[in-house]
């Protein structure tokens, strides 16, 4: 496959994870989570989201998983697409997984630990209700950013990284032997030139 194609297929798999990623945070958050409340009641209605939030964050961490490696095909394969930029995308996908991994991993147990609790943790469940919010939209609003760079990214400028035949690494191999062969045999013969020659010995007079 060339460069391209190989590109492509990158490029498919980083917008489907990115869309995934998201649409969940959308969907669930404009979408779900308002008819949930307003349909059933408070008991019913804990009850469902809590099944779902968990599910809501894997979802989004393993979007954020896949989209990693696939957001390195442009600079692996284009060098153009290479610098520093590369970089912070690859970091703003981090931040944004971790921040769903610790959504379903940590406050999610904490606000059903304190929604248990009852009027006692009602102040900590509305303390950490106002976490979730805060890095749900710092989630929401790393995964736009990369899906409007990702629309905005330009066309490559090169064919890519070009990978040569086996029958053409061979000869290239062939040939950075022979040059090394050649450049031993010169600094061989030089040496061999430089060397001094030893004075003959005089015979001694009698």
């Amino acid at each position: 496959m060339t460069a391209r194609s190989l590109l492509v297929v990158f490029d498919v798999v980083y917008a489907l994870a990115l869309t995934g990623w998201v649409g969940s945070t959308l969907f669930f958050s404009f979408g779900v989570e308002p008819v949930i409340v307003k349909a059933l009641d408070p008991a019913a209605a804990a009850r469902l989201l809590r099944a779902l939030y968990p599910r809501y964050y894997a979802w989004g961490a393993v979007c954020g998983a896949i989209a990693l490696p696939a957001s390195l095909g442009a600079p692996v394969f284009f060098p153009e697409f290479r610098g520093p930029w590369a970089g912070l995308r690859a970091l703003a996908i981090i931040t944004g997984t971790l921040i769903l991994l610790y959504g379903g991993n940590s406050l999610t147990p904490a606000l059903q630990a304190a929604c248990d609790a009852g009027p006692a943790g009602r102040e900590r469940f509305e303390r950490l209700h106002r976490r979730s919010v805060r890095w749900n939209s710092v989630a929401l609003g790393l995964g736009l950013a990369l899906l409007v760079a990702f629309a905005a990214r330009p066309m490559p400028r090169t064919a890519g990284i070009i990978e040569p035949t086996p029958a053409e690494r061979a000869e290239r191999e062939f040939r950075e032997a022979q040059r090394a062969y050649q450049e031993a045999v010169k600094d061989s013969g030089a040496r061999t030139n430089r060397r001094p020659i030893a004075p003959r010995p005089q015979p001694r007079a009698r």
